[in-house]
C-alpha cells in the first residue's frame, strides 16, 4: 500500500466513521465531512510528496473549487506527509500562492520518531536508550505473552477495553468501539491493519496487559493507537510490545517503524509529554512534516468554526 492514508480502503473507512463523501483529484483523496447549519469543510489526509509534486497549483485550486460551490464548504484542509526540510517548504511555496495559510490545528501529528528497519536488530537496540533495552529485558524475563491478529473478536474486544481505561485514566476523550471495527473490517482484511496484545503468563491473572493497533503504509509501519494497564506495571509489558512490533515490521520487509506523535521539543507541558519519554527510550529520529494548511472560502464562518473548535478541545 503506497500511501494508506490516500487508499480507497482509508476513504471507505472514514466514509464510515463520520465523513460523508469522498472525491479524487489528480489521485488525490478529498474527504467531505458535515458541518453545523448544513456547511462542511474538505479534507486531504497526508498527501505525500509525490503527490504534491505533481500539481500544477491553479488547475488543483480550481477543481477544488467545483466541489466547494456544491457542497458548501467552509475551508479545505490539505495535510502534507512531506519532511519539514528547505527543499520541500520550497516545492509548497506555489501552493501557498492561491492563498493556504497554516492551519489552526493539526489532524495528524506534525512531529514524530522513526526508527530505521535497514539496521539489524543488535543495532536498533543499541540506539536505544539504557532504559528502554533493560525494561525490554525485564518483560522477556517476565515471560509475557504476545499475540497479534487483523480482524475483529476477542482481541480488539481486549484492546478497547484497555483502550478506554487508559482514556479515562488520562482523562481523554476516547472513540466508540465501532470506530475500530470499522478499522479492521476495511484495512485488516489486506493486512493493512494489525492488532496486538500483551498477557501476563499467569494462567490465573491472564489480563490483557497493553494493547496496539498498527497500520503499515508504503514502507512504513504505523503505532496507530495503544493502550496499557496500570496494573503489573512492573512488568514492563508495553516495552515487550513495542519491540515485537519493530522486530515484525522489520521482518515483513518494511523500512521504518513510526511511533507517529511526540511533543514538539520535548515541551513538557504538552499533553503527549509522558508518551514521548516513553516513545523516546526506544531510539530513533525525530522527523517533523509540514502537516495541514487551510484554504479558506468563507472567512468568517472558518473563523467562528476556529473558535468552536477550540473551545470544544478545551471542555
Amino acid at each position: 500500500m503506497e500511501n494508506i492514508f490516500q487508499s480507497d480502503e482509508w476513504a471507505d473507512f472514514k466514509l464510515a466513521t463520520g465523513y460523508q463523501e469522498s472525491f479524487r483529484i489528480n489521485s488525490i483523496l478529498i474527504l467531505k465531512k458535515i458541518l453545523p447549519f448544513g456547511r462542511s469543510m474538505l479534507y486531504s489526509p497526508m498527501v505525500s510528496g509525490s503527490q504534491v509534486a505533481g500539481l500544477r497549483a491553479q488547475t488543483f485550486i480550481d477543481q477544488v473549487n467545483s466541489i466547494v460551490l456544491k457542497s458548501k464548504s467552509i475551508f479545505f484542509r490539505l495535510e502534507l506527509d512531506v519532511p519539514s526540510d528547505n527543499e520541500a517548504i520550497k516545492q509548497f511555496n506555489n501552493l501557498r500562492k492561491p492563498g493556504f495559510r497554516k492551519a489552526f490545528e493539526e489532524m495528524q501529528p506534525e512531529n514524530s520518531l522513526v526508527i530505521d528497519l535497514a539496521k539489524t536488530e543488535e543495532e536498533i537496540l543499541s540506539g536505544m536508550k539504557q532504559k528502554g533495552r533493560y525494561n525490554i529485558k525485564i518483560a522477556r524475563n517476565a515471560g509475557l505473552l504476545i499475540s497479534s491478529d487483523n480482524k475483529k473478536g476477542e482481541m480488539l474486544d481486549n484492546f478497547y477495553w484497555l483502550y478506554t481505561e487508559t482514556a479515562k485514566r488520562q482523562k481523554i476523550t476516547f472513540r466508540a468501539k465501532a470506530y475500530f471495527e470499522k478499522l479492521l473490517d476495511n484495512l485488516g482484511g489486506k493486512d493493512y491493519a494489525r492488532l496486538y496484545n500483551v498477557y501476563a503468563r499467569n494462567p490465573d491473572d491472564g489480563k490483557v496487559l497493553s494493547a496496539a493497533i498498527v497500520v503499515y503504509s508504503g514502507e512504513k509501519a504505523i503505532y496507530l493507537f495503544g493502550a496499557s494497564s496500570d496494573e503489573h506495571r512492573n512488568l514492563m509489558a508495553p516495552y515487550l510490545m513495542q519491540w515485537q512490533m519493530i522486530r515484525d515490521a522489520k521482518e515483513k520487509g518494511y523500512k521504518t517503524y513510526d511511533f507517529f506523535g511526540i511533543a514538539p521539543n520535548d515541551d513538557e507541558n504538552h499533553p503527549w509529554a509522558g508518551i514521548t519519554r516513553f516513545k523516546k527510550q526506544f531510539g530513533g529520529e525525530e522527523i517533523k512534516i509540514l502537516g495541514s494548511y487551510d484554504l479558506v472560502f468563507k472567512p468568517f464562518e472558518y473563523k467562528v468554526f476556529k473558535m468552536a473548535e477550540k473551545l470544544r478541545r478545551k471542555s
